[in-house]
């Protein structure tokens, strides 16, 4: 009969990791063979999806926000209830969440994130400066280019502080460019202090503007937290 020395060794070999660092009982004598089995096979994958939880965590850069749901309204904390069941991540719907200074966007839009690393989604956070940043340099820089690779195999990208300031005419097009390429296949959450129709007026150029407003919405939620 193989000690446990053995089986530790035998589960490193076979790159069962868990089980090779003693994270998992091997000493369940009652149980039948297939029973045992399950339980191992299942206490190893439960640590696998709690490891790569915790991995998308730390790549995701969401700000550690305490969110307190009784302090939304009705209405907006029924929408919320709804995102949980992440049917917008499978309809590559994105997510607006609009309302002035300290009412809590980036709490909200910080908890929807973290409901999605738990159903093991990634996401990554960036502010507005930040994304554009990223897109403007990924093909001159490893560091950036390695950001926007995560932002490729995300299921949700959050943009924080859009139109805070007015963008401006050179980064408009850039902006454009990037939200319709990564919201062919993944969902967006935006953030901003402005409603969507003051975004045309403060552009330069109303069209483009304009087009980018339809393109955010067009398969969207709006919550607004006043």
């Amino acid at each position: 009969m193989a000690n446990l020395i053995e089986l530790y060794e035998k589960a490193r070999l076979l790159n069962l990791q868990n089980l090779a660092h003693g994270k998992i009982d091997l000493n369940r004598e009652t149980v039948s063979n297939i029973d045992y089995l399950d339980y191992i096979l299942s206490a190893e994958l439960e640590l696998r999806s709690q490891a790569a939880i915790k991995r998308n965590r730390n790549a995701s850069r969401l700000p550690q926000r305490e969110f307190d749901p009784s302090r939304l309204k009705p209405g907006i904390a029924w929408q919320v209830e709804q995102l949980e069941s992440m049917q917008w991540i499978e309809d590559e719907q994105n997510i607006v969440v609009i309302g002035k200074c300290d009412t809590g966007k980036t709490t909200l839009a910080a908890h929807i994130g973290q409901m999605a690393l738990v159903r093991r989604e990634a996401v990554y956070y960036c502010n507005i400066e930040e994304f554009l940043r990223v897109i403007k340099n990924k093909d001159s820089s490893r560091k950036t280019e390695k950001i926007y690779r995560y932002m490729l195999d995300c299921s949700v990208i959050i943009i924080d502080d859009v139109m805070y300031a007015n963008i401006t005419p050179e980064n408009l097009p850039v902006f454009y460019r990037a939200v319709s390429f990564l919201n062919e296949a993944r969902s967006l959450i935006i953030i901003t202090n402005r409603e969507l129709s003051s975004w045309v007026s403060a552009a330069e150029d109303t069209h483009l503007m304009q087009t980018l407003v339809d393109r955010i919405t067009a398969n969207s939620q709006i919550i607004r937290l006043g």
